[in-house]
This record gives structure tokens, sequence and C-alpha cells, in this order.
């Protein structure tokens, strides 16, 4: 289950805070992310998810489109902020990059997202860095990274 940025109708009464979420083309070949979420969207995301966003995956998402072909290249951060470079990115293709935050029963919430990005054709063709678009984890296995069914290993 996804749900989408927290609606204006949540924020509305709050002071104001601000949130940063970049994809910038460096060079030809470059595609670096940056961000930096307030403390203040991480209590309302936890508002919605009814769970601490210590406790909760923080994900980066970098989505390509090129030549019919949508993958996407993920990486898991326990930082607010930061930045995530990519090298030898794809040329002749789309990008968008997304930041999420997912609790323990698998539902998540997209912070953040850029719009899309064309780096132009530059050479490089491989995206082996990046999955199938439709390619996700089961269930079962995001599930279990929080749960420990039956004995543990001690044990056994």
């Amino acid at each position: 289950m996804d749900k989408y940025p927290l609606p204006y109708n949540i924020r509305h009464e709050l002071s104001f805070f601000r949130d940063t979420f970049d994809m910038a083309i460096q060079n030809a070949h470059t595609l670096t992310v940056r961000w930096e979420i307030s403390e203040e969207t991480m209590r309302l995301a936890e508002a919605v998810l009814f769970e601490k966003p210590q406790d909760m995956i923080k994900e980066l998402r970098i989505v390509i489109k090129r030549k019919g072909i949508e993958a996407v290249r993920t990486k898991r951060t326990t930082y607010h902020k930061g930045k995530w470079t990519i090298g030898h990115a794809a040329g002749n293709a789309v990008y968008r990059a997304e930041y999420k935050i997912i609790n323990s029963m698998n539902v998540s919430l997209r912070l953040a997202n850029t719009g899309d990005i064309y780096l132009a054709e530059n050479g490089v063709s491989e995206i082996n860095s990046f999955q199938p678009g439709d390619a996700r984890s089961s269930w079962e296995k995001q599930f279990s990274a929080y749960t420990c069914y039956g004995r543990g290993e001690n044990e056994r």
C-alpha cells in the first residue's frame, strides 16, 4: 500500500518548515540526489504510519525510463539529510527520484519526489545497476525483517 505525500490540510496549522529533495545532472554521466527531510515532516509521518521514524525503513529510489523499459535503483538510508551520486548513468533516458518510508506493516509513505529529468545521449547504455520496475520484494520477505517466526537461532 502506498500513500502519497502528506496533504496540505495536515500541515496548514503547523509552523513553516522546509524539506528539500532534488536531483541534478552533474555532468554528462552523473546524477546527484540531495535531500533534507525536516523533523516536523518525520513527526507527521509517524502520526500517519503509527510508528517511530527511527524504527521505519527510509528508502531512496531512482527510477529510469529508457527505450520503453522502466527500472529502479534503491538505496536504504538512516539519515534525514544526505547526498547520493550515481556515476555512469545511462543517456537518452528520463530519471526521477523518490524518498519513501516504510513501516513494519509494509505500508509506505512517499515523503518527497522529483519531477522527470532527461539525461541526453552520452554513450552509456548499460542499466545493469537498476532492477526491473515491477520487481518488488515479496510481502513475506519485507515483513520478516521486522518479526521473528518460530525459535531463535540459538534454540535450534
